[in-house]
């Protein structure tokens, strides 16, 4: 499915910023964030009479490898295919 899609957003997380910020709470945040985001992008594919499908279910090391992300950084977290 990713692969046919017209675009793909990943979203990532820069976990130590958060944690730094956030404390205890932090991966409470960047998981909601990511769903709130998420849900936004769904409700305005459909607006613009676009498909879309979140991705929880990822191979973090293949997606952060693919894009060049160093996971003690930062790490994938959230995926959302959109097409036609």
């Amino acid at each position: 499915m990713l692969a046919f899609a017209s675009v793909v957003f990943v979203w990532t997380a820069m976990v130590e910023r958060s944690k730094w910020k956030y404390k205890e709470r932090a991966y409470r945040y960047i998981y909601l964030d990511a769903g709130h985001i998420g849900q936004s992008l769904a409700i305005a594919s459909e607006a613009l009479g676009l498909r879309s499908c979140a991705v929880g279910a990822l191979f973090d090391e293949e997606v952060n490898r693919l894009l060049n992300i160093d996971r003690e950084k930062e790490t994938v977290v959230y995926m959302t295919a959109v097409g036609r």
